[in-house]
C-alpha cells in the first residue's frame, strides 16, 4: 500500500516530465507557439491549424510542448529538455527501494497522472470593455482576473482532464449604448454588480480509438484559419458542454490528409435582460440598464451541432481546404430521428414557416463557412481566407443573384524572416475581419434585415451572453497588422488595431443620426461611426518554469456608443463625439508544475 501511494506521488511530482494530451485553445505561449514553430519548420507541416484544440502528443512524431519546450522555442536557454527531467524523476526513486526499471514498467502500463500548469490572466480596461477570444472572461470595465489549473489522467484508452476556470470582474459602470442588436443574447455588460463565476473550463473525458477520439467535453473549439477572429467557432465565449468525435492527428489517405471534428451540445443564455433602445424624446439617447433575468436566468438553452473537415491534397502540400457548419435549434429535439433532421441538408423552401402542410418545429438556423490556409514552408509564411454565410439561399437563382447576401469573411497573412541565426526571427502579419452586413441585407423589405449571428432563433449564436464566433460581434469589422521579434520564448511586438463596432446598428437603429427625411438608412451623420483604434505593445519572457506576458494598449476612441459630446463645439465638418484616450493593460502568467 505504501509503495502504491508512493507511485501515485511519484507520478504527480514528475508530472513536468510527461506529456499532456491537449493544448487548449488560447493557452498562453503554446497555442500560438505551435503555429510559429510550424512556420519555422520545427513542427509537423501536415497540421492545418484550422481545427483546434490540438493533440500534439498524438502526432507521428510526438512532441511534449509543455515541458520539452526547447523543441518549440529553439535557442531559448531558459527551458529544460526532457532528458534532465527524466533523470530528475529517477532521482526521486533513490533510497525508496524502487528501481528505474520498475518505474519504466509502470509507464509501460500506460497510466499517467499529471498536474497541469497554473494559468493567471489579469486585464484592466480603463474606459470601456476591450478584448475578446478569451474564453469565460467577459466584456467589462475595470479589473478582471482569470485563474485555471487542474490535472490530466490517462489509463489505457481512457483520458480525463479536469481544468476548471474562475473569472472575477469588477464590472464598473460605463455609458450605456443608445440601442442594442435585436434577436441576440449579447449584453454589453454583465449586469450592474461585480461578476464572478466558475466554469468547467478545458475539461474532458474521452476514449482514444486509434486515429480518432470520442468523448464528452467543455473545451473551447476553434474552426477556421484566423488568428484574432474566425467566423463560426472561437474561444471568445466559455466552452459549452458537448459530445464530440474528432481526429487525433492528420489522417493520411491516397488523396491527401484529412482532419475532422464534430460536436453536439447545449448553449445557455446569459441570465440577463435589457431594453433594446432608448426612450423616444430623451437626450442623450441612452438605453436602460442590463439587469438579471430573475424569471429564466441561464436555464433557457439551445441545442447545437457543429462540424468541420479539412483536406490537404497530396498534389498540393501546404494547401488546406476546409468547410465548417453550425446548426442551432431552440430547446432539444423531441426524438432520435429529429437529431438527424438537424444534421442533414434540407431545401429551405421546406424549412419556411407558413407553408401548407409544412412545419419547422426546430426553428433551426445554420451558419456555414468555407476556408483555406496555404502554408509556404520554404518561405516561412502562410496566407488564409474564410467566408461564411448565414440564412441559406432560397434557391439557385437567389444564390446567383445575391451571392454576397448575409456573408462575412476573414483574410490574413503572416511571414517570418529568420535573422542571423535560426533562433532569431521577425514576424510581419495582418488580418482583416468583416462581419458587417453587405448592402443586400439592408435592401430587405424590413429595414436592415438582420446581422450575422442574430438570425432565426431569437437566441443568437452565443453562449452565456458571448458570441461563439468572431469576438468583435455582429456588424463589426477589425483590422490588425504589426511586427514582432522573437528569440526562443522571448518576443517583443508592436501592432496596430482598428475596430469599427456594429455598423449594422449604426445604419438601422439610431434614428437620431438620420439626416433629411430620415427614410434612407445610408443618409446619416457619417462622422459618428463608433471606432476604437490604437497601438498594442507586447512582450513575453520566461523565468525557469514561470512564463509571463504583458500587453499595453494605448487606445483612442471616436464617438463612443455613437454619442455626441454634450460639451462639444461644432466645426465646419462635424459636431464632435465622445472621443477619449485610454490605456488598457494585460498580464498573463503560467507556471508549469
Amino acid at each position: 500500500m505504501a509503495r502504491g501511494a508512493f507511485v501515485l506521488t511519484l507520478f504527480v511530482l514528475s508530472a513536468s516530465g510527461l506529456s499532456a494530451q491537449t493544448i487548449p485553445v488560447g493557452m498562453p505561449v503554446f497555442d500560438e507557439g505551435m503555429r510559429i514553430a510550424q512556420l519555422r519548420g520545427l513542427y509537423d507541416a501536415n497540421v492545418s491549424f484550422t481545427i483546434r484544440p490540438l493533440q500534439p502528443s498524438r502526432l507521428k512524431k510526438p512532441v511534449d510542448f509543455l515541458n520539452a519546450a526547447d523543441t518549440l522555442f529553439s535557442g531559448d536557454s531558459t527551458f529544460s529538455s526532457a532528458q534532465p527531467l527524466l533523470r530528475r524523476k529517477i532521482a526521486y526513486v533513490k533510497g525508496t527501494g524502487w528501481t528505474s526499471e520498475q518505474v519504466n514498467r509502470i509507464e509501460e502500463a500506460n497510466f499517467r497522472l499529471e498536474l497541469l500548469p497554473v494559468v493567471l490572466h489579469t486585464r484592466y480596461n480603463m474606459h470601456h470593455p476591450y478584448g475578446w477570444s478569451d474564453g469565460p472572461m467577459v466584456p467589462a470595465k475595470g479589473l478582471q482576473q482569470y485563474v485555471s489549473t487542474g490535472f490530466f489522467m490517462k489509463a489505457g484508452m481512457l483520458e480525463m482532464q479536469l481544468m476548471p476556470e474562475f473569472v472575477y470582474a469588477q464590472n464598473k459602470a460605463f455609458q450605456n449604448p443608445p440601442a442594442r442588436p435585436r434577436d441576440i443574447d449579447m449584453p454589453e455588460r454583465m449586469g450592474q454588480e461585480a461578476y464572478q463565476r466558475i466554469f468547467p473550463g478545458q475539461s474532458f473525458v474521452r476514449l482514444q480509438l486509434g486515429p480518432v477520439s470520442a468523448g464528452y467535453s467543455t473545451e473551447n473549439i476553434w474552426y477556421g484559419p484566423g488568428l484574432k477572429n474566425s467566423i463560426i467557432l472561437t474561444n471568445n465565449a466559455p466552452g459549452f458542454h458537448h459530445f464530440s468525435l474528432m481526429t487525433n492527428r492528420p489522417l493520411k489517405t491516397p488523396v491527401g490528409t484529412f482532419e475532422g471534428h464534430m460536436a453536439a451540445g447545449r448553449l445557455h443564455r446569459s441570465g440577463f435582460k435589457w431594453p433594446l433602445r432608448y426612450e423616444a424624446g430623451t437626450w442623450p439617447p441612452i438605453a436602460g440598464d442590463v439587469t438579471p433575468d430573475t424569471v429564466n436566468g441561464t436555464s433557457a438553452y439551445a441545442y447545437t451541432n457543429t462540424m468541420a473537415i479539412t483536406w490537404q491534397p497530396k498534389w498540393l502540400p501546404g494547401l488546406f481546404l476546409g468547410a465548417s457548419r453550425a446548426v442551432q435549434a431552440k430547446g432539444d429535439p423531441s426524438n432520435l430521428w429529429d437529431y438527424f433532421k438537424i444534421l442533414y441538408y434540407r431545401d429551405i423552401k421546406k424549412e419556411l414557416l407558413g407553408q401548407p402542410g409544412v412545419t419547422n418545429p426546430f426553428n433551426r438556423n445554420q451558419i456555414i463557412s468555407v476556408f483555406f490556409r496555404y502554408l509556404f514552408l520554404k518561405s516561412n509564411a502562410d496566407i488564409w481566407f474564410e467566408v461564411g454565410r448565414e440564412d441559406f439561399w432560397y434557391d439557385i437563382q437567389d444564390l446567383l443573384t445575391r451571392t454576397t447576401y448575409s456573408t462575412a469573411y476573414n483574410v490574413g497573412f503572416r511571414k517570418l524572416y529568420p535573422l542571423t541565426t535560426s533562433s532569431h526571427w521577425v514576424e510581419v502579419s495582418a488580418e482583416y475581419t468583416k462581419i458587417q452586413a453587405p448592402f443586400g441585407n439592408f435592401a430587405r423589405a424590413s429595414l436592415g434585415g438582420y446581422s450575422f449571428y442574430t438570425h432565426s432563433t431569437k437566441f443568437g449564436w452565443t453562449h452565456y451572453g458571448q458570441v461563439l464566433g468572431a469576438g468583435i460581434g455582429p456588424g463589426s469589422n477589425m483590422l490588425t497588422f504589426g511586427l514582432r521579434h522573437g528569440k526562443g520564448y522571448r518576443t517583443f511586438g508592436l501592432h496596430f488595431e482598428r475596430v469599427a463596432y456594429n455598423e449594422d446598428l449604426f445604419y438601422t437603429a439610431l434614428p437620431y443620426l438620420r439626416l433629411g427625411s430620415g427614410s434612407n438608412p445610408f443618409f446619416v451623420d457619417v462622422s459618428k461611426h463608433f471606432v476604437d483604434w490604437g497601438f498594442l505593445l507586447s512582450h513575453q519572457n520566461a523565468f525557469g518554469k514561470l512564463m509571463a506576458g504583458i500587453q499595453l494598449h494605448i487606445l483612442k476612441t471616436y464617438n463612443f456608443q455613437w454619442n455626441y459630446d454634450p460639451n462639444g463645439q461644432p466645426d465646419p465638418f462635424r459636431f464632435p463625439g465622445i472621443n477619449p484616450w485610454s490605456v488598457n493593460g494585460e498580464l498573463s502568467l503560467m507556471y508549469r508544475l
